[in-house]
């Protein structure tokens, strides 16, 4: 999925929340630069969460997709190649 970022939120607490942005191995930090406007611009507000105006008090993480060292198969516990 080259070229791909992820936006997610997740409830980390009674109050507060995690936005999460995943971008791909070997993103510049310019390409990041535009992406945290469009979030915050844009996105956020399409995000599942109980108050969409409003992310005061949530966690902002960006984070660099890797390639995976270890695949394991969670049903077999098997690692995949």
């Amino acid at each position: 999925m080259a070229g791909i970022a992820e936006l997610s939120y997740t409830k980390t607490g009674t109050k507060m929340g995690t936005i999460e942005l995943i971008v791909p191995h070997g993103t510049k930090l310019r390409e990041i630069a535009k992406l945290r406007e469009l979030v915050f611009n844009d996105l956020i507000a399409k995000l599942p969460r109980a108050c969409p105006a409003c992310h005061s008090g949530d966690n902002f993480v960006i984070r660099e997709r890797l390639d995976p060292v270890i695949r394991v198969d969670i049903k077999s516990l098997r690692i995949v190649k």
